[in-house]
């Protein structure tokens, strides 16, 4: 069985077991806020073991620029629609760069220079199958193929999905780059205690169904930019996770798996950072602590 798989399985077990952890809590809490005082910027942190509650909780319900760890409630909204036999996997979306925007008239395209992955662009007028799509713009965090999804899908579909699944502090407003939208204060925002519950859900199988969850994680787990959570890590350490980015905004949110089985969740997340990569080494000391802190803390 792989590493990962064993370590989930012994998690879940683990979950079983509920402690309140209040008397660890609180040092761990304050090594993440000592590590943040005094640093430009805000930082909120989410820690928590597989089915308990947090032990880390800094700032985790303020509303902070999702970036593209929005692309997690669209993956999940294409298999809630798998589920319900909307979508299909294997059907195919033409590729194009040209969207209606949430509000007005206008169309707009997306810059390909703002995005991470261009050999989508190379397909503009050819068809790609959904699976293809969703794996791009988790894998390669892809503006375009998030934008074909958040298409295909329905920004209200993609809502209703994230207020069925009762994740307050998360706002899915529109699709990228929709800037006549983003004018009008329709915005993706995200909070650290939010996009932690998601995680908890899907790393306990209930986001959609067993297969599902199981389906999303394998796909988060080949995530390809792993410069926020992970370097906190001991190396080779598997992490399903979602990054995101736009200037001054570092974003992570991630199911660890530690070698010694304990699965935990952690959420990071910035803003207003005058210097981004100060901003990472920051975010990447916190992951080392939570990590040392849960290791030593034990099960």
């Amino acid at each position: 069985m792989p590493r990962f798989h064993r370590a989930r399985a012994y998690g879940l077990a683990l979950a079983a077991v509920f402690l309140t952890g209040t008397a660890r809590a609180a040092p761990l809490q304050d090594e993440v806020a000592r590590l943040t005082e005094g640093q430009p910027g805000t930082f909120a942190v989410y820690a928590a073991r597989l089915g308990r509650a947090p032990e880390v909780c800094l700032k985790c319900d303020e509303p902070i620029n999702a970036a593209s760890t929005m692309k997690l409630f669209v993956l999940d909204a294409a298999y809630v629609a798998f589920r319900a036999g909307t979508l299909n996997p294997d059907e195919m979306i033409v590729v194009h760069n040209r969207f209606h925007s949430l509000v007005g008239t206008r169309d707009f395209s997306l810059d390909q220079k703002e995005d991470s992955y261009d050999p989508l662009y190379a397909e503009v007028g050819k068809p790609v199958s959904v699976t293809e799509l969703l794996r791009v713009m988790i894998q390669y965090s892809s503006n375009l193929a998030t934008n074909l999804m958040v298409e295909r899908l329905g920004v209200p579909f993609i809502r209703s999905v994230v207020a069925h699944q009762g994740l307050k502090g998360i706002t899915f407003g529109r699709m990228i780059e929709d800037f006549d939208a983003d004018a009008q204060g329709i915005r993706n925002r995200v909070t650290a205690r939010g996009l932690g519950d998601f995680m908890q859900k899907l790393a306990q199988d209930r986001i959609v169904d067993p297969a599902a969850s199981e389906a999303m994680i394998a796909i988060l787990l080949g995530q390809t930019f792993n410069n926020v959570i992970s370097p906190g890590l001991p190396p080779g350490t598997p992490v399903a996770h979602k990054t995101g980015w736009v200037t001054g905004v570092r974003n992570d949110a991630a199911i660890v798996f530690p070698p010694d089985g304990r699965t935990y969740i952690l959420v990071e997340l910035s803003r207003d950072l005058p210097d981004d990569a100060a901003g990472l080494k920051r975010l990447n000391a916190i992951s080392a602590a939570i990590y040392a802190g849960f290791e030593k803390n034990g099960g």
